[in-house]
C-alpha cells in the first residue's frame, strides 16, 4: 500500500499527469479539496480548471520522509515533504472500487 500511495503522488507532482485533465479525475476524488501552502482552499472543480493551465511551467518536485497511517478500511493519512520548496504536505486517500483517489491535500512551508 505505501508503495503504491508513493506512486500514486509522484504522479501528482508530473507534469504530464497535471495537464491530463482526465487522469486528475481518475486521481482527485469528487470530493476533493486542498489547502494550499499560500493557505488558498481548491475544491475539484478548481483543481481541474488550474492544473492543466500550470502543468507546463510545474517545476520538479521530489518527496522525501513518506510515510502513512491508516485512518480506517477505505482512508489512509500520508506525509511527506517536498525537497525543493522545503513544504510539509499530507494526503488523504480514499479507496473505493479498487481505485484509490485523493480526498485531501495541504502544503504548509516549514518554519524558518
Amino acid at each position: 500500500m505505501q508503495e503504491q500511495l508513493l506512486f500514486l503522488e509522484q504522479q501528482l507532482l508530473r507534469p504530464a499527469t497535471r495537464g491530463d485533465k482526465r487522469q486528475l479525475e481518475l486521481l482527485l476524488h469528487a470530493d476533493f479539496i486542498e489547502i494550499g501552502a499560500s493557505g488558498r482552499m481548491y475544491d475539484h472543480a478548481q483543481a481541474l480548471a488550474e492544473l492543466p493551465s500550470e502543468a507546463a511551467d510545474y517545476p520538479v518536485r521530489t518527496i522525501e520522509s513518506f510515510r502513512l497511517r491508516k485512518l480506517n478500511e477505505e482512508l489512509v493519512q500520508v506525509f511527506y515533504s517536498i525537497a525543493e520548496n522545503e513544504t510539509q504536505r499530507t494526503s488523504i486517500w480514499k479507496l473505493e472500487g479498487g481505485q484509490w483517489s485523493m480526498i485531501y491535500h495541504q502544503g504548509t512551508r516549514r518554519a524558518s
